[in-house]
């Protein structure tokens, strides 16, 4: 199986010929480390060129969960109205969020502020490491800068997701995710084994998932690090906690503050097992969405999912707990369980042609 893409001269990033974007260098083991660490180790050893590209780089780790958090804060509420909730319920929740979501002193959060002040600070940091005067202290104000901004719009998700299950019923949250992420579905047709080998959508997979989990501030510290595992059928990527729906079920030592489905937040588990969530009761309503879009929706398209999910489950996440997922070398080799816990059946022939021919 491949490894990704290798810089021949020893630089942090190179080219992928397929994503048309650069993406660190090594084997996917090497993808495991923090892209702040590795910057701050380039930087001590004077290699300030790539202590500047690594810093950058973390810019483009971050940019999808920036986008994404943005425009569905903004869709949820559309959601919402064109289900028939009154107006004046959602300016009611959204002064609820907005005084939620205020600074200590009371100011109001501003996602695209904090957006502008994170890659001000990355710029500043690598262009004083490209001369020879980088600050270590620098990189990390701005690493704290996006963990406030992400954590912050993150929960503006979940605020709103839990919302439309307040509003329309837990049964929405599925329909919900399926409208939100549409535009997603419709790209996955890359996974399609029928267009692709699956050898190129396997790399794409694992380093699309890399990158994102770098970019949400994955496991101990916040700071982007991710378990890389190899096992015998498939890689493992683990992260303690996810830096999306996982902190949002622990105490976080950053803020402060406890899980967001205790008090203030008081948002949503599932109180029952539904399809989209593992059948499982306990799941964050934000994390339903990995369940879609990693499992029900290329299951339904091409007859397997692109990714398996083990998600932390409340009240034991609060305690801890690896979120897990898993990218099989074959998607041949995904067990029948996988299938069944999602209320799916595993299909003799596999791809998007064989899914279509059942309607």
């Amino acid at each position: 199986m491949a490894q990704g893409p290798r810089a021949a001269s020893g630089a942090p990033l190179v080219e992928h010929p397929v994503m048309g974007a650069k993406v660190r260098a090594g084997s996917y083991a090497d993808h495991a480390a923090s892209s702040y660490d590795l910057a701050r180790v380039a930087l001590r050893e004077g290699r300030g060129a790539d202590a500047a590209d690594l810093a950058r780089y973390t810019v483009q780790e971050a940019l999808e969960a920036y986008e994404l958090f943005t425009a569905w804060c903004r869709e949820i509420p559309d959601f919402l109205a064109a289900r028939g909730v009154a107006a004046a319920v959602i300016a009611a929740d959204a002064a609820r969020l907005a005084s939620l979501r205020a600074g200590p002193d009371g100011s109001a959060f501003d996602g695209d502020a904090g957006w502008a002040r994170y890659r001000g600070l990355i710029e500043d940091y690598a262009a004083g490491a490209e001369a020879a005067r980088g600050d270590p202290a620098l990189l990390e104000q701005a690493r704290a800068v996006w963990r406030d901004t992400h954590d912050r719009l993150c929960d503006g998700v979940y605020f709103w997701v839990d919302a439309a299950a307040r509003h329309l019923g837990e049964e929405i949250t599925g329909e919900l995710w399926d409208v939100l992420m549409q535009p997603m579905y419709d790209y996955y047709i890359r996974y399609d084994t029928d267009l692709h080998p699956w050898a190129r959508s396997f790399d794409l997979l694992m380093h699309y998932a890399l990158e994102g989990l770098r970019g949400h501030l994955s496991g101990p510290g916040r700071t982007g690090s991710v378990e890389v595992i190899e096992e015998t059928d498939c890689w493992a990527l683990r992260f303690d906690p996810c830096g999306s729906g996982g902190r949002t079920l622990r105490d976080d030592p950053d803020s402060g503050t406890g899980p967001r489905i205790g008090p203030p937040w008081n948002l949503g588990v599932t109180t029952k097992p539904h399809d989209w969530s593992w059948n499982k009761a306990g799941i964050c309503l934000y994390c339903v969405h990995c369940c879609q879009l990693n499992e029900r929706m290329p299951m339904r398209r091409f007859g397997y999912p692109t990714r398996v999910v083990e998600p932390p489950v409340w009240p034991d996440a609060r305690g801890g707990g690896k979120c897990t997922w898993y990218i099989y070398k074959d998607p041949a080799l995904v067990p029948e369980e996988v299938y069944r816990r999602v209320g799916a059946v595993k299909p003799r022939h596999l791809g998007g042609r064989a899914q279509r021919g059942k309607t």
